[in-house]
């Protein structure tokens, strides 16, 4: 079949193209340029001029075609301008998220069909078709790189025209198909980091991105969740739900028999007051909380009365829960208390290997 493999310039799209081409597929690469930057790639980053040659340097090699497509706009308005409003409103978003659900797999997907192929990625995840021609999106094989938590939103017309050629692989045989085919990109470094932030600092470039527009982050209280002040910040787009380090705050929390100073966290961001509030470790746990814009993988919900797991970050080992549906979004019912479920983060939930969907973590009510 024709099958349009989405190339990033690095290791696992490289072996996903390689196995395909020696299955027999006619195979097309693409990548698509998400910055009008020619800042020279580093370690731990993608989607640079460099990466995009390296991308063509392997389509070269095992002789297919190779093309960029534009979507420098897309990218900033899908996912940059998103990103910093998210943090602006207190909030910790996932900007692979929206670059998955609006650009590779709704914008690159649409024009994969309109090649007449299917699409291909180098994501560690397993679609299985079922009876009926039901598809369930699974996790990788290789756990510690699974990224099915990153494609909740899914769904049975995406699946049906998605390939996964390296989801049943580890990493370390991902490197080795590469290294087989004599591909450049074998021993190239992962990419950690947000692509779109240079030199890492988030906090930094939303405030940035913010003053651009005329919407500079403002100073506010830092304060305990009786209201008492303990500290001021110098705007919320610089803290997170669960962050310990950097807190400028004058106090500790005390407990123990002995009244020791433990640390605090931050436990709650409210963007209406523009104040950060902390509290101690306890004060983190929580055993329910709200989902909003709700995504289910096989079109409909889990029964309420079912067990899941659910995780509030993508290296979260999960809990056990049940879901309760609330409009366009759902209630996660935790069977243990659950840390630092963050607002903006996604809430994804699983039958053992398979991912069921998902949702945006809200803030509390």
């Amino acid at each position: 079949m024709r099958v349009v493999v989405a190339m990033s310039g690095g290791v696992d799209s490289s072996a996903a193209a390689a196995l395909l081409h020696q299955q027999g597929h006619e195979v097309i690469g693409v990548s698509l340029r998400l910055s009008r930057s020619d800042r020279p790639s580093t370690p731990g980053r993608c989607c640079s001029p460099d990466d995009l040659e390296d991308a063509r340097a392997v389509a070269d090699r095992l002789g297919f075609p190779f093309y960029v497509f534009e979507a420098v706009d897309l990218f900033e308005r899908e996912v940059v301008r998103p990103f910093v409003g998210s943090y602006l409103a207190g909030e910790t978003p996932i900007p692979c998220m929206a670059c998955n659900s609006q650009v590779k797999f709704g914008h690159l997907l649409e024009r994969a069909r309109a090649l007449g192929g299917k699409l291909a990625t180098g994501h560690y995840a397993r679609i299985e078709e079922g009876p009926g021609g039901r598809r369930r999106l699974l996790r990788g094989v290789d756990h510690a790189r699974d990224q099915g938590y990153f494609l909740y939103e899914l769904g049975q017309e995406e699946l049906a025209d998605l390939i996964f050629p390296i989801g049943s692989l580890t990493k370390a045989e991902t490197r080795e198909v590469a290294r087989a085919a004599q591909l450049g990109t074998a021993d190239k470094p992962e990419s950690q980091d947000i692509c779109f932030i240079p030199d890492g600092d988030s906090a930094a470039f939303v405030a940035r991105a913010a003053a651009r527009e005329g919407r500079a982050p403002a100073p506010g209280r830092i304060v305990t969740s009786g209201g008492v002040q303990v500290g001021e910040h110098g705007g919320i787009h610089g803290f997170t739900v669960g962050q310990r380090r950097g807190l400028p705050v004058a106090t500790q929390a005390r407990g123990g028999s002995k009244g020791h100073k433990l640390p605090l966290y931050v436990s709650e961001i409210r963007a209406s007051t523009n104040e950060v509030v902390v509290g101690g470790a306890e004060e983190l746990e929580r055993t329910s909380f709200e989902v909003a814009k709700a995504s289910w993988i096989a079109g409909h919900p889990p029964s309420v009365d079912e067990e899941l797991t659910v995780r509030v970050r993508h290296r979260h080992g999960g809990a056990p829960c049940k879901v309760e549906v609330r409009g366009e979004g759902f209630v996660v019912h935790a069977l243990e208390p659950v840390r630092s479920p963050a607002p903006g983060q996604a809430a994804v939930l699983y039958r053992g290997e398979e991912i069921v969907g998902g949702g945006v973590i809200a803030a509390r009510s």
